[in-house]
């Protein structure tokens, strides 16, 4: 193990000598608003602090077999895209890479710490350190997509709800926690205490999962892609019961990562009269009957 996280460190660094970064406009108006105010040193340690957290999760990727392609800096973090995949589609893994971000960030705090008590930080510094590693982790593991805290929500939840039930709740917390983030910056605004940090977090937060909402379909078929292409090995097994007049899309896009699926179908009086296996459903998708209704699809030979 000791071994893979080294070769997992050694393979981040090599590979920000050719990894595609890109900022988001978000980013170049906060970075602009604070050298404009004078928070030129604020913005260049968010910067460094930002990369270093988006290090974290290249790192832990790499760690668990999935290749970066780019990352994308938000104001407060970022968005690492694969080279192929999708870590939403493995619980586990996507929890596991979600966390490393923020760790990052908590190291560097303690770090900071550890140097202040033993003189080595000045009192500046170290407030300027924690203070920007703080709100990095605080924002970031807030339940809501794309954040971390929201992967993490997710990857709790996908199990028992469906991958596309999990994702769109967590974009619906997102919503929520940006409408708030909205209004929190509007009063300030209005009670003479300006903060504009809040008002352009709520604008990213809220258009991230405003545009991640509309994708959510899309991205549920590239998950049952995924899902019918990784086969053979064991699954614990989850059941669901449909109505005959179901169609294909409505029962797969309940199905959950790590579980194989079986139907139960169920007629007008709650009788069961057919079970359908998970990989025949999925068949029945990739073949071009997503709209027909489990009961046209039963009657076939």
């Amino acid at each position: 193990m000791g071994d893979a996280i080294v070769k997992s460190f050694l393979y981040a660094f090599r590979q920000l000598r050719t990894l595609k970064i890109r900022l988001h406009p978000l980013f170049f108006l906060l970075m602009l608003v604070a050298v404009v105010v004078g928070l030129w040193l604020e913005a260049l340690l968010l910067f460094t602090f930002v990369i270093l957290h988006e290090l974290g999760h290249v790192i832990a990727a790499k760690y668990v077999g999935y290749d970066i392609e780019s990352v994308t800096l938000y104001p407060f973090g970022g968005a690492a895209r694969l080279a192929y995949g999708n870590i939403g589609f493995q619980p586990t893994q996507e929890a596991f890479i979600a966390v490393a971000g923020p760790l990052v960030n908590l190291i560097l705090a303690c770090m900071a710490l550890g140097l202040h008590w033993a003189g080595g930080l000045s009192d500046f510094w170290f407030g300027r350190v924690v203070e920007l590693n703080s709100w990095i982790v605080l924002f970031n593991m807030l339940p809501g997509l794309p954040l971390d805290g929201g992967r993490i929500l997710r990857a709790a939840q996908t199990r028992k709800t469906g991958y596309e039930t999990a994702t769109r709740e967590a974009y619906r917390v997102s919503l929520w926690i940006a409408t708030g983030l909205l209004i929190t910056g509007a009063v300030s605004l209005w009670a003479g205490y300006p903060h504009l940090g809040t008002l352009i977090l709520g604008v990213f937060l809220f258009l991230s999962a405003w545009v991640g909402r509309r994708e959510v379909a899309a991205d549920t078929v590239r998950f049952l892609d995924a899902k019918r292409r990784t086969k053979g090995h064991p699954e614990p097994v989850r059941s669901i019961a449909a109505p005959v007049n179901s169609t294909v899309r409505d029962v797969v896009r309940q199905f959950a990562p790590d579980r194989y699926h079986l139907v139960y179908v169920r007629n007008q009086d709650g009788g069961i009269i057919a079970v359908i296996e998970e990989n025949e459903l999925l068949e029945a998708v990739f073949h071009g009957n997503w709209l027909d209704s489990l009961e046209h699809w039963t009657k076939r030979e």
